[in-house]
């Protein structure tokens, strides 16, 4: 269970790095990544109950990454470009780190939590 909860964890953490809000995508690479990265930290701050919470939040990211990849698919590669640019940028935004770094705690508690309780049962 512990290497399935490693993995749901870095999975978010990739998804940040190629997805956006839920909105939907602007056009704009910078603000898309902006907002993605914080639709992303709100996904990890999700009160977590069951594993199917988490399963849950596994399939909002894997929505999401899509609709913003086919997006940019569909604009050209530049604009694909452009927008990974805009995310890698983010990734070196101290703002943004801590934010990130904040809601991975939580979202780990949550889940250790839940495996917790999982495995009391």
């Amino acid at each position: 269970m512990k290497i399935k909860f490693l993995s749901i964890a870095f999975a978010l953490v990739a998804a940040l790095m190629f997805t956006a809000c839920n909105k939907g995508p602007s056009g704009e690479p910078a603000a898309d990544a902006k907002q993605c990265a914080t639709e992303m930290i709100d996904l990890m701050k999700k009160d977590i109950k069951t594993l199917d919470d988490v399963k849950n939040l596994e399939t909002e990211i894997k929505a999401i990454q899509k609709k913003y990849e086919d997006f940019y698919k569909e604009k050209g590669e530049d604009q694909l470009k452009a927008f990974e640019k805009a995310v890698d940028d983010l990734e070196n935004d101290p703002e943004i780190k801590k934010q990130v770094e904040d809601a991975q705690k939580v979202m780990m508690d949550n889940v250790t939590k839940v495996m917790g309780e999982e495995k009391s049962e």
